[in-house]
């Protein structure tokens, strides 16, 4: 407690708070502050002999004080009568660091409520703030202005003594810390910290930041413009790099691990069908990071991934390759049987597959077949003489689809069905000479809509460019890749999802792309298995195959 040098007149007690006539100080006039000498019961004071009869504080407030908080004086001295009394102007935390603790031991210079004695079932104080440091980020967080946050710290915590304004000293910045000396009009000091200190950072706060900003996918400049912006007083970027690298990417790394551990337990069991895919940081030949992707189609999980840099090979062009290597041998490397791989029509991964892997099925993902052959399509149907071929892109493109998904892994069937359309956009729909597909599948037009169809003339610049495009060669001999129709469009997806944590105008270390890498994976894999998402595949694979 705080002795008061002199006792105030009963006209002095009502200007205490004269100064704030606004309402926020309406918390602070209920401390009911008797200035005049009454007779007070011994029951209502905290300890008689050190708290003045003017300052009437609970019992119950000041229990909570004693009992929650922990005042680091300074080397006790044994006063008359053998009782501890702390040296007079010496500043006492409120808060204590972990190594100032040994285990199994207690401070000595902690002063604490002499009628009150821990049984065994209660923590001890240092199990407290272990306690109170893990939930700490449990707790809500405000933004409070700095002369609100002073009018709360106006008395004393421990005798209820006025603290006047220059009397509060900041410590030196501590990112979003705020560590304050107070000290009351008798002389009593201590410190005030908001957060507290957890293990070796300068509060809890600013670990709590480091790891927001990363998790949330922010590039920090822009966080630190947002709190400039607001005068917010928060932690600096070698701070945010530090705390990142110590503490976010550990913790990263071993959750990134565990998940990883799960997915590849649960292909060991089964036949595994793989999809795969390349992102580049950059278009072209500039690219300077290229991440390999591969997902469980059953349980549309991410199995692995590879981040390679453009200093690991001879050039960008081979980073795709590199990563489709790393990352299947780490995936078998874990006990896993791949029987069956889809991917683009990359050609280093396709002489891979063929020379390296023949036991194993390659598929070649449809959208990409379809995307080039919408391509071909539109840049003929741009010429003057190819008037009408435009209109039937879209349907083609469904045809292809609607070929790989019906033809049963028959090769064969899957060319005849993709070539006959050559034959209905003339209005033809049955022919002679085939093997397996004779007729068109839908049925049949009437006249109406025979005559509302924009159909091709046989023979036309138009006709014959689409018969150009259906019978290439390279085209026609992909075909044999798309036998399953094992697409990747949950990789496509996930590659727009990448970009909330790693967007392509911003340059990342490797590390950073690394761990940017994992949390996106993680990000994926929490909700593969929603209910929105089943559906929204439902909806594609109905839309893929309309005609």
């Amino acid at each position: 407690g705080c002795k008061h040098d002199a006792v105030a007149t009963e006209g002095e007690s009502s200007s205490v708070f004269a100064e704030e006539p606004d309402n926020s100080s309406v918390s602070l006039q209920s401390v009911s502050v008797q200035c005049y000498s009454v007779m007070v019961d011994a029951t209502t004071q905290t300890d008689v002999d050190k708290c003045d009869a003017a300052v009437q504080c609970s019992v119950d407030v000041c229990d909570s004080v004693n009992t929650d908080h922990i005042y680091a004086a300074v080397p006790a001295e044994e006063g008359e009568g053998g009782e501890v009394v702390n040296q007079g102007g010496q500043s006492q935390d409120l808060f204590f660091s972990d190594n100032e603790f040994s285990e199994g031991s207690q401070p000595q210079d902690i002063q604490s409520d002499s009628e009150y004695n821990a049984s065994s079932s209660e923590p001890s104080q240092s199990t407290q703030e272990s306690q109170t440091s893990n939930d700490s980020h449990k707790d809500r967080l405000f933004v409070v202005f700095e002369e609100q946050l002073k009018k709360l710290l106006q008395r004393c915590i421990k005798g209820g003594s006025l603290i006047a304004m220059e009397d509060m000293k900041e410590m030196e910045n501590e990112g979003s810390q705020l560590t304050l000396e107070l000290t009351c009009v008798n002389g009593c000091s201590y410190r005030w910290q908001s957060p507290p200190t957890v293990s070796s950072t300068k509060g809890v706060g600013n670990l709590l930041l480091a790891a927001s900003v990363f998790f949330s996918g922010i590039h920090f400049a822009k966080f630190e413009r947002f709190c400039k912006n607001m005068n917010l007083k928060t932690i600096s970027e070698d701070t945010y790099t530090t705390l990142r690298k110590k503490y976010v990417f550990p913790a990263i790394e071993k959750t990134w691990a565990k998940e990883q551990n799960a997915v590849l337990s649960s292909m060991k069991s089964r036949e595994v069908v793989l999809c795969g895919d390349g992102r580049c940081d950059s278009p072209g030949h500039c690219a300077k990071y290229c991440t390999y992707t591969f997902i469980d189609v059953e349980s549309q999980k991410f199995a692995d991934f590879k981040v390679i840099s453009c200093t690991q090979v001879s050039s960008s062009n081979a980073m795709e390759i590199r990563g489709f290597k790393e990352a299947l041998k780490s995936i078998e490397e874990n006990g896993v049987k791949v029987s069956t791989i889809s991917t683009d029509r990359h050609p280093q991964i396709v002489k891979e597959m063929r020379a390296s892997n023949p036991e194993k099925h390659h598929e070649f993902d449809p959208w990409h077949v379809a995307k080039g052959v919408s391509k071909k399509l539109a840049i003929a149907a741009k010429r003057k003489e190819c008037v009408g071929l435009g209109e039937w892109i879209p349907s083609i493109v469904n045809h292809l689809w609607w070929s790989a998904q019906t033809c049963e892994g028959n090769a064969e069937v899957l060319k005849e069905k993709w070539v006959s359309v050559i034959h209905h956009v003339t209005n033809r729909h049955d022919w002679p000479g085939n093997k397996h597909y004779h007729r068109c599948a839908h049925e049949p037009l009437d006249e109406p809509t025979k005559r509302t169809k924009l159909w091709l003339s046989p023979g036309s610049e138009a006709h014959k460019a689409l018969v150009r495009t259906v019978k290439d060669k390279r085209l026609l001999k992909d075909l044999d890749h798309l036998t399953k129709c094992i697409h990747t469009t949950t990789l496509e997806v996930y590659h727009s999802m990448y970009l909330k944590y790693l967007p392509k105008r911003t340059h990342f270390g490797y590390d950073v792309m690394i761990h940017a890498s994992m949390l996106a994976a993680l990000d994926h894999n929490n909700n593969a298995n929603r209910e929105q998402v089943s559906v929204l595949l439902t909806q594609l694979s109905f839309l893929s195959t309309t005609v």
